[in-house]
């Protein structure tokens, strides 16, 4: 039987997704896709049909991956399309945490970065939820020092998770011969614990296809060796492309993650 909605208490509503009490078990709650999309921090807003379905799907499958590789997160299930159960939030952490393998994006024009300079391993850095102020960088300097001197054993887990999560990831993707250039999770505390949250789909990161057959990765900067243009996520929205043609990027990515089940894990 499908869930009315209309009768659950809504706590919640962001940008792709609301979230509605679960009266059978005050533990968890439902999370529900919208089909809307978003970009520059709020100020760009579309609807396309059918995405929050889209969306749906590559959440599952990469947090069903994600809990089979032993990562905490709060995905339980997904009852019915579109919806998703998750552990209730005793605190969500207001930060957006970073990974980046592969540089490209706003890091090339506040970081100096060269466009493909890959890092090893991942860099990770910390951005405060904030639309008005862009997110902004925490200091890395500052980080460190709220780990060292004032036990934020919270931004270590997170920082461990984050780099753990983007190498699953990373792996699962070059099955498929695409490389995940960058990713943004989200994190909140469950149980005097913290476990990753939020979604993980199109919009949570960056996809680029090889270029080639057998690239070689290890080089210090693989834009040569990455096809950017066929890029695999958000970016084409950002960048003005049709609703239909990001739809169909956004339904590339699904048709990979559906595959992910069958993948062995470490």
């Amino acid at each position: 039987m499908a869930i009315n909605f209309s009768q659950l208490k809504k706590l919640n509503e962001g940008k792709t997704k609301v979230i509605y009490e679960n009266p059978d078990d005050p533990k968890t709650v439902y999370m529900r896709f919208k089909d809307d999309i978003t970009a520059g921090d709020g100020a760009k807003h579309d609807i396309i049909e059918g995405k929050a379905l889209i969306d749906w799907q590559t959440n599952r499958d990469i947090f069903e991956y994600l809990n089979r590789c032993g990562v905490q997160t709060h995905y339980i299930s997904s009852p019915e399309e579109k919806v998703s159960v998750v552990k209730k939030l005793d605190q969500k952490i207001n930060l957006e945490v970073v990974s980046r393998r592969v540089a490209t994006g706003s890091i090339l024009h506040w970081g100096n970065a060269v466009e493909g300079t890959r890092y090893d391993p991942p860099i990770t850095q910390f951005h405060y939820k904030d639309d008005p102020l862009h997110d902004p960088l925490l200091d890395e300097k500052y980080v460190e020092f709220i780990i060292a001197k004032k036990n934020g054993w919270e931004y270590r887990k997170m920082v461990e998770f984050n780099v753990e999560v983007f190498l699953h990831l990373e792996r699962a993707f070059a099955h498929f011969n695409i490389q995940l250039v960058d990713m943004k999770l989200e994190y909140g505390i469950i149980d005097g614990d913290v476990y990753l949250i939020d979604e993980i789909t199109g919009g949570s990161f960056r996809l680029w296809p090889y270029a080639k057959e057998n690239p070689d990765l290890n080089q210090a900067n693989v834009l040569s060796e990455l096809d950017s243009k066929g890029r695999l996520d958000k970016d084409t929205y950002r960048m003005g492309e049709t609703l239909d043609k990001v739809f169909s990027k956004f339904a590339v990515i699904a048709n990979i993650t559906k595959n992910f089940k069958d993948l062995k894990v470490n």
